[in-house]
């Protein structure tokens, strides 16, 4: 695949695991509105806008490496949002994780090691 290549992707799913952290603190700004208010608030969140623009810049990489790659070759890396989602929630956010998940990120990483050998 490449370094090259490799580096793109980890940072299309890095970027994508940012949205999925400004979407949570998009939702934390709403925890005290409702209806037409809420989705107002939404709109002009800077975390949302910012997740919006993250997710759309990650996006546009990611149709340009499937011009490289072959998709069942670049997909897998995806599954490492589950591994950098709950890190950084834990870090950033101070969102729990017991040694369970922990477990299972594991197997989720060697999967994709061996898929991407």
């Amino acid at each position: 695949m490449g370094l090259r290549n490799t580096v793109l992707l980890l940072s299309c799913v890095l970027g994508i695991s940012a949205g999925q952290l400004m979407f949570k603190l998009s939702a934390r700004g709403l925890a005290d509105a409702a209806g037409v208010s809420a989705l107002w608030r939404l709109a002009a969140s800077p975390w949302f806008l910012g997740a919006l623009a993250t997710y759309g810049a990650a996006t546009v990489l990611w149709v340009w490496l499937l011009r490289e790659l072959p998709l069942n070759r670049a997909y897998p890396f995806f599954a490492l949002s589950f591994l950098f989602v709950p890190l950084f929630s834990g870090f950033l956010l101070g969102e729990p994780t017991n040694a369970r998940y922990w477990v299972g990120i594991g197997l989720i990483v060697a999967g994709i090691w061996i898929a991407a050998a």
